[in-house]
């Protein structure tokens, strides 16, 4: 069989699109294998996803879309993440669910300090079933939670960072903790 010039030339892009693809989805093997319970992750979701444009938008930008909290209900078992999301509340996912290719387009893991581990994971336990906060209210004594509200009270709970990281955003009367700002907390408070 002879090849043609042009044969070569799309078998030379099948391949080098086949690698940088392979390339480009490393990140997600990467930070589901860095999960360790107590530890804060993050995740980008989307481009086209309304909800990740409108937590983008809310905070001018940024780089995450979305949080939780790994956390094990027994010791040795299963890591989860634990997260709050719209219509459903609080949740848990396995980690290769919460950063799979529906719904993460980049994530990361931050570790939190040994000594803090059971701390966060119990105070993240702890809110398991409640509703999510369509409000984005922080002033319900956590009655319904947000995701970052959900992190945040957690980290705060166990000492791990000391106040909320609010900002005022667009088209909301209230403060509100967005994901960008509450990562760059526990990395100051953590590295």
């Amino acid at each position: 069989m002879k090849l043609t010039s042009s044969m070569v030339v799309a078998m030379v892009f099948m391949v080098t699109a086949t690698f940088s693809r392979a390339e480009k989805e490393a990140w997600r093997d990467h930070v589901v294998a860095a999960v360790r319970p107590g530890s804060v992750v993050a995740r980008r979701g989307l481009d086209n996803d309304p909800i990740t444009q409108a937590v983008l938008f809310g905070q001018g930008g940024g780089k995450w879309s979305h949080v939780g909290i790994a956390v094990q209900l027994i010791p040795d078992g299963q890591i989860y993440i634990e997260s709050a999301m719209p219509g459903v509340g609080t949740k848990l996912e396995k980690p290769e669910v919460f950063f799979n290719a529906e719904q993460a387009s980049a994530g990361e893991v931050l570790l939190i300090p040994e000594d803090k581990v059971d701390a966060v994971q119990g105070a993240a336990k702890s809110f398991l079933g409640r509703p999510f906060d369509d409000q984005l209210a922080l002033d319900d004594d956590g009655k319904k939670l947000y995701c970052t509200e959900l992190v945040a009270v957690a980290l705060q709970s166990a000492g791990v960072i000391k106040n909320l990281p609010m900002r005022s955003t667009p088209f909301l009367t209230q403060k509100v903790i967005a994901p960008d700002d509450l990562v760059a907390a526990v990395r100051s408070t953590v590295l």
